[in-house]
């Protein structure tokens, strides 16, 4: 088989698996943020490195949740040239980013580390729970248990998560064998998948049990209707998600 053919058979296999075995963290997940949405709550996403990719996807998202708050800090950002696999081994950096998050008490973090062995998602996890939210973790239980923890007390974010997601995900991340080595990672589309999965059940979690019609982005291209009606959802959450 090619390899491209090789890979996209391996992510829909990793996908079926995911849907079939995750359903009950999912739906348990969807079921705290549509409570704290309700409630008038943020949803809160952070992710170092790559997974910083899948925790800025929910983010003004079409179809996506309007009060979503992304915590990007630069220098976990792949985009950052050698800094971001180093910065987030870097114990106490957590506590720096905690320290201007607003996240608050009843509200839903999703924490996003493919291995979950480094201390800065570890610590965030640790700290946004002691600030009395609901940590949602997504990453690979097979990756982070064949690896040695990077945590000071050897913590992995499995460990330490009121919710875990496991993406399914196979250590080392790439699924495709070329010669000696291997290409194809598939934590990043499969983490997106789980956090618009996550949206879309939240959403219809927010109707079903709260009777509240789900603040969720319209495409901005679809005409100025969707633009407006973005704006006025934005409004009302700009002093919580600046990013919008």
């Amino acid at each position: 088989m090619n390899a491209d053919l090789a890979y996209f058979a391996a992510l829909q296999e990793n996908l079926t698996a995911l849907a079939d075995a995750e359903r009950p963290a999912i739906e348990r997940a969807a079921g705290a943020i549509a409570d704290s949405v309700a409630a008038g709550g943020v949803v809160h996403y952070f992710g170092s490195g790559h997974s910083q990719l899948v925790a800025i996807e929910p983010l003004l998202r079409a179809g996506g949740l309007a009060p979503v708050n992304v915590i990007a800090d630069p220098a976990l950002s792949p985009a950052a040239p050698r800094h971001a696999g180093a910065a987030e081994r870097v114990s106490g950096y957590a506590a720096a980013i905690l320290s201007t998050a607003d996240i608050r008490a009843g509200e839903v973090v999703v924490v996003i580390s493919n291995s979950g062995i480094n201390a800065v998602p570890v610590e965030f996890a640790l700290g946004a729970r002691a600030l009395g939210a609901t940590v949602v973790a997504v990453t690979s239980r097979a990756h982070s248990l064949s690896a040695e923890s990077r945590h000071p007390d050897g913590h992995r974010l499995l460990d330490v998560a009121d919710i875990v997601i496991d993406t399914h995900g196979r250590p080392g991340d790439t699924v495709v064998p070329v010669g000696d080595s291997a290409v194809g990672a598939l934590s990043t589309v499969v983490g997106a998948a789980i956090v618009n999965a996550l949206t879309c059940r939240a959403a219809e979690l927010l109707a079903e049990l709260h009777g509240q019609a789900p603040p969720l982005i319209a495409s901005q291209n679809t005409g100025d209707d969707a633009e407006r009606h973005n704006n006025a959802l934005l409004e009302k959450v700009k002093d919580r998600c600046p990013q919008g």
